[in-house]
């Protein structure tokens, strides 16, 4: 009789097999009991390294700040420059993994990963200002913006580029004006020129509310 040695299980094996899973059949289909499976091993076996469904999740949120912290590095310039480079690790990571998107936008910021993530961002600011508050003004500012344009892009811009919602011949002659607005922003304006211009906009704003003089 042939053993097959499976590989042993870990905390941050479980959670890479749940991205897997997540990325595959979206958040809601993830169970112990399937991702048991994907590993080999009854579900039982899991919560030797993660206590509930919930401690998966956390477990999983940790690795995508993980994820997003290597693509981040240790880069140089000024706070701007470092502002994008951490902005651009932020929506790879979604863009890998846009069924997870949640979890980095609604769980808290209590994990080592996201710890450490919060605390490279301080550390941007910190460049600029040593008053906290000010500090966390200008991440907010920052932060609330790349939130949402993730959400956007990832929900109504990508079902009217999927052609949702209402046609030239569904709506009176008035508003084809505003229906051709709406096609520049979503078919003319690539996903990276909304964003990179954005981007600008929001750094130029807290540049100069907060770091002017």
């Amino acid at each position: 009789m042939t053993f097959v040695e499976r590989m042993p299980l870990s905390r941050d094996r479980v959670a890479a097999a749940a991205i897997d899973l997540i990325d595959e059949s979206g958040l809601e289909s993830l169970s112990m009991r399937k991702l048991g499976a994907a590993l080999g091993f009854e579900a039982m076996s899991l919560y030797n390294h993660v206590d509930s469904k919930d401690d998966l999740l956390s477990a999983v949120t940790d690795r995508l700040y993980g994820e997003i912290i290597a693509g981040y590095g240790e880069p140089g310039g000024n706070w701007r420059d470092k502002a994008r480079m951490m902005t651009a690790a932020y929506v790879r990571v979604a863009d890998a993994h846009p069924q997870a998107v949640s979890l980095l936008v609604d769980r808290p910021l209590q994990s080592a990963q996201g710890l450490e993530f919060m605390s490279r961002i301080l550390s941007i600011f910190e460049e600029v200002t040593t008053d906290i508050r000010t500090a966390a003004l200008a991440f907010t500012a920052v932060s609330s913006w790349v939130i949402g344009t993730i959400i956007q892009e990832h929900g109504s811009m990508r079902r009217l580029r999927a052609g949702e919602g209402p046609g030239t011949r569904e709506v009176s002659a008035e508003y084809l004006p505003i229906i051709r607005f709406r096609d520049v922003c979503v078919s003319d304006l690539t996903a990276e020129e909304r964003f990179s211009e954005g981007l600008e906009t929001v750094l130029d704003g807290v540049a100069g509310r907060y770091f002017s003089s």
